[in-house]
């Protein structure tokens, strides 16, 4: 199973490849979502644990909770109360702290599946009008998501090219010799024939 990286420029030989491999993708990110939806499925059938002393010490060390925010949609536009800020690091000791990564963290893992799935769509209809013969592909991947593909001949389409041109080029028909031609050839071997008589006769 391969792992996605958060940037990557990968070569594929064809659209088919590519999308083999954005399928590979989606199997590796829903073997993940599936391991966080086990977890936070846990979680919330569990029961909280008190974090008091924890955040006591969190204090004492120079933590702070940061403001929180409404965002347009009336989901919250930082963590909840229960994190601490140390130079711009959060930290929290409250299970609800795990919970909201968990759902962020899922949140985030659909939301890349679902547009893998989308690129993978947009091949097939490429696929389907004919387009990506004789090419090779160079494709910028964020988290995994297409973003920018770089189309040129393939290496192996352009040496066909080049074998064909040599071919057409260097490989000319001999012309075929008029009926004069003919005569004067076989007159000329005629004389060399009898030459060879005589030398041997000698």
């Amino acid at each position: 199973m391969i792992r996605v990286l958060p940037v990557e420029i990968r070569e594929f030989s064809s659209l088919n490849e590519l999308d083999e491999f954005l399928e590979k993708e989606i199997d590796w990110y829903q073997a993940i979502l599936e391991e966080y939806g086990e977890t936070l499925g846990s979680l919330l059938r569990g029961q909280g644990l008190s974090s008091e002393e924890v955040e006591k010490i969190l204090k004492e060390k120079g933590f702070t909770r940061p403001v929180s925010g409404k965002g347009k949609k009336g989901r919250s536009a930082s963590p909840s109360e229960g994190w601490f800020s140390y130079k711009g690091l959060l930290f929290s000791a409250d299970k609800q702290g795990r919970i909201e990564m968990l759902f962020e963290s899922i949140e985030k893992i659909e939301n890349a599946i679902n547009r893998i799935k989308e690129a993978r769509t947009l091949i097939e209809e490429l696929q389907k009008a004919g387009f990506g013969l004789g090419l090779s592909f160079s494709v910028y991947l964020a988290n995994g998501v297409p973003e920018r593909i770089f189309v040129q001949k393939a290496k192996s389409a352009a040496q066909k090219y080049k074998l064909e041109l040599f071919l057409s080029t260097s490989m000319k028909p001999v012309p075929k010799p008029s009926k004069g031609e003919e005569a004067e050839n076989k007159s000329e071997e005629s004389q060399e024939e009898s030459e060879k008589e005589g030398e041997a006769e000698e």
